[in-house]
């Protein structure tokens, strides 16, 4: 088979045009829960106060630990799914994938969003979420007298008592997020170019 031959090869067009449509319309709405998620969480909401009540827990390391290492001069490293940048980089693709989404329905509309440049575009955002989620739920291994093995605590437990009160919604929001990324991650390879949606 030629050069010509691997290009006609390519699908151009998809079969079944109606399911990529809906699929659009999925994408869009958790994209949506997604932003509003993380941008109510940014910039640091939440973030520090579900550390501190995990530490008056024993479930993981003081926020406190941190400025004791800056005052006395100590390298230390905020622990992954504590610090900024989960935050701002989970804002970051959030934006990123709601804009991907618009530009990929004004190609679909104009007849040039390839099975093949869905498969790019898809391939990269789920490296993203797969980075975020590997963020959200990296251990916290700072403090070895309270260490986190797993994922943080407001993930893998309930958000009731013995959580404060004032804490138990903010706990929920972290959850969501963490739910809304693992549904991304497996709703962005549907478009995926298979012998369902594409015709040569």
């Amino acid at each position: 088979m030629g050069l010509k031959g691997c290009f006609a090869a390519i699908p151009r067009k998809w079969k079944t045009p109606r399911t990529i449509l809906y699929l659009f319309v999925l994408e869009l709405l958790i994209e949506i829960a997604a932003l509003a998620l993380f941008g109510i969480a940014q910039p640091d909401l939440y973030r520090t106060k579900l550390w501190q009540e995990g530490s008056d827990h024993g479930w993981n390391s003081n926020p406190n630990e941190i400025i004791y290492a800056y005052a006395n001069y100590r390298p230390i490293h905020t622990p992954l799914p504590w610090s900024q940048f989960v935050t701002n980089f989970n804002v970051i693709i959030a934006v990123l994938a709601l804009f991907l989404l618009l530009c990929k329905g004004i190609m679909y509309i104009c007849h040039v969003f390839y099975p093949l440049l869905s498969a790019l575009i898809h391939a990269v955002l789920i490296a993203l979420y797969a980075v975020s989620i590997h963020a959200q739920a990296a251990p916290d291994m700072s403090d070895p007298d309270h260490p986190q093995p797993g994922a943080p605590w407001y993930i893998t437990k309930s958000c009731g008592a013995p959580v404060k009160p004032s804490l138990q919604g903010y706990c929920k929001q972290a959850k969501g997020s963490f739910a809304v990324t693992i549904m991304l991650l497996y709703v962005l390879p549907l478009p995926f170019p298979n012998n369902k949606h594409q015709e040569y």
